[in-house]
């Protein structure tokens, strides 16, 4: 549900909620949206605490979406024809694809930053803390890429591209942002080399699993 994408994630971003829907859950509340619909089983309980969860103005917008038979729809200022979605073009897959799995990383990245050191954003070094974290992706609208149109340019790409010379500042950013966290290899605090040896993506991988199971 494309529509509801960007309400959720500025939700989100500006008020967190004390609870967030499961992985299960979403497919409950995908599966149906319109709570007039629920009957009284495990499944629409389930559906019930989701729709406590997202809110009211989510849930409107995502009921509209499902009533109102479009044939062409809008995805990043491209036309899509809604016929078309049965056997999507893969350009259309893989730029769907792209925005949940960056956005992944980049909150995923974000909410272990503040876990793991939460001095850094409690006190007055927040600001510096959040400029740091933005500066390890390219755009300008920080944590809120879905703002941002795809990536068109190798420089649009960050640590993604294939350009060691593009790459090198958003993975020197990166691992200055590790550097702080408990356990970082000791080359975390000098610039990045990026001849092979480099193990910062393993230490991330442990220490995201670690805390996120």
């Amino acid at each position: 549900m494309l529509s509801i994408c960007s309400l959720w994630i500025n939700q989100v971003n500006g008020h967190p909620p004390s609870k967030l829907p499961t992985p299960q859950m979403w497919r409950h509340f995908l599966n149906t949206i319109d709570p007039s619909q629920l009957s009284s089983t495990k499944s629409a309980s389930s559906k019930l605490v989701v729709l406590d969860i997202l809110g009211e103005n989510i849930v409107q917008v995502a009921a509209k979406g499902l009533a109102e038979a479009w044939e062409e729809i809008v995805w990043q200022g491209m036309q899509v024809q809604v016929s078309s979605l049965s056997d999507p073009p893969l350009w259309l897959v893989c730029s769907i694809l792209w925005e949940p799995y960056e956005l992944n990383f980049h909150y995923e990245l974000y909410m272990l930053d503040c876990a793991i050191v939460p001095e850094h954003w409690t006190t007055s070094e927040a600001w510096t803390q959040q400029t740091l974290l933005h500066s390890i992706f390219p755009g300008r609208y920080g944590l809120r890429m879905w703002s941002e149109p795809l990536p068109q340019e190798l420089h649009d790409l960050g640590m993604c591209t294939h350009s060691m010379e593009v790459a090198l500042p958003y993975v020197n950013n990166f691992c200055e942002l590790l550097s702080a966290w408990p356990g970082a290899p000791s080359h975390l605090q000098s610039s990045a080399k990026m001849d092979g040896q480099d193990n910062t993506c393993q230490f991330y991988l442990q220490t995201a699993f670690d805390f996120l199971g």
